[in-house]
């Protein structure tokens, strides 16, 4: 039974054994949101219609317009017209009008790059954590047995907040920089203290997401995929631990070893 609002149903043909089986499958809805910045439409992104406060809240805050949740004044969802509404203290304000005026490259999802990604490590908080090997792995097994959604359509990305133990806060979208922007704003929004956490991933580590990772304060990332090189060049400038391929028995530590222990037989 679906419950999932984001989740359809259609008629399909499937072909298996060289038959033909009509089918019902489960497939993912996706649609476009718009945030309006001081009561103009500044964005358009399409995303699961779901968490979009923290979506628009997270998305200002990983391109350094939002830096604290005092920049935001109020952040209105209007479900029907798929709308978020975020009205932006002044300095904030002076920021986004700047990104604007700036915007050139496009990152590798089509979506528009991380501005001055070396310097959200500046909000990196440094941290005596330490995990051993044995945690690496039960998270990221944790990550992959914890989604429904996935499980029924194949087509979401997602983003965890842990601790060394276990996933405090899971956040899908069809989008892997959403996912990331989901969490990042509920970690805004909340206040949440990140120098002992952890982030776990579905998705590639391209040197946007890391840029996002960076912005949250978050010292270990986890992802059962692979990093690009300059991703893998701008954790190991911040201190970040990036953790990628991690997978059944193994993973590969491309920054931070010294933040892994190996555990015991």
């Amino acid at each position: 039974m679906i419950q999932d609002k984001s989740v359809r149903q259609i008629d399909i043909t499937r072909i298996d054994s060289n038959r033909k089986h009509h089918i019902k499958d489960n497939i993912i809805d996706e649609d476009i949101l718009e945030i309006f910045i001081n009561n103009i439409k500044a964005f358009e992104m399409v995303a699961s219609m779901t968490r979009t406060r923290e979506l628009a809240a997270g998305f200002l805050f990983t391109q350094g317009i939002v830096r604290e949740i005092k920049d935001i004044i109020q952040i209105k969802v209007f479900k029907p017209e798929k709308q978020v509404h975020v009205q932006l203290a002044g300095p904030a304000e002076l920021r986004f009008n700047k990104l604007m005026g700036n915007i050139q490259t496009k990152a590798s999802s089509g979506g528009t790059l991380l501005q001055n990604p070396e310097n959200a490590a500046d909000s990196l908080k440094k941290t005596s954590l330490c995990i051993s090997s044995g945690q690496v792995l039960n998270l990221i097994k944790q990550h992959r047995d914890h989604s429904d959604l996935f499980r029924q359509t194949g087509a979401v990305h997602s983003a965890a907040i842990c601790t060394a133990d276990t996933i405090i806060s899971y956040y899908e979208d069809i989008g892997r920089h959403n996912a990331l922007d989901k969490m990042a704003g509920d970690i805004l929004m909340k206040n949440i203290y990140t120098g002992d956490k952890i982030a776990t991933l579905s998705c590639r580590m391209s040197l946007e997401i890391i840029g996002k990772i960076l912005r949250t304060g978050i010292p270990v990332v986890i992802s059962n995929a692979a990093p690009t090189l300059p991703a893998v060049k701008l954790a190991a400038k911040a201190g970040l631990t990036m953790i990628g391929f991690a997978r059944g028995e193994r993973f590969n530590i491309y920054t931070g070893e010294e933040k892994i222990t190996i555990s015991s037989p």
